[in-house]
């Protein structure tokens, strides 16, 4: 497990008082897609939207980018079904 990850438990406090109703919503407008299984011990927790690929020049002129996720709506995609290029720029 990743030094930023959290374990169910610590997500079952978090959630504890909670009621069955009450709405998850994810910043930065992500939408839930499942949880996987990776590992005996390990769970990944998905997005419908896709990683960016962030180049080495990219993560050198912004260290503070961990990670951009991209709508697919409008990109254009090549005949493996892989997204082309996406302009992210850091304000």
């Amino acid at each position: 497990m990743s030094d930023h990850a959290m374990t169910v438990g610590d997500l079952k406090s978090q959630l504890r008082g909670l009621t069955d109703d009450t709405k998850l919503s994810f910043a930065g407008g992500l939408t839930f897609y499942r949880l996987k299984r990776r590992a005996d011990d390990e769970v990944f927790v998905e997005f419908n939207e896709p990683q960016a690929d962030l180049t080495p020049a990219f993560k050198k002129r912004n260290p503070n980018v961990k990670v951009a996720f991209i709508a697919t709506e409008s990109v254009e995609w090549d005949k493996s079904g892989i997204v082309g290029s996406v302009d992210v720029t850091v304000r």
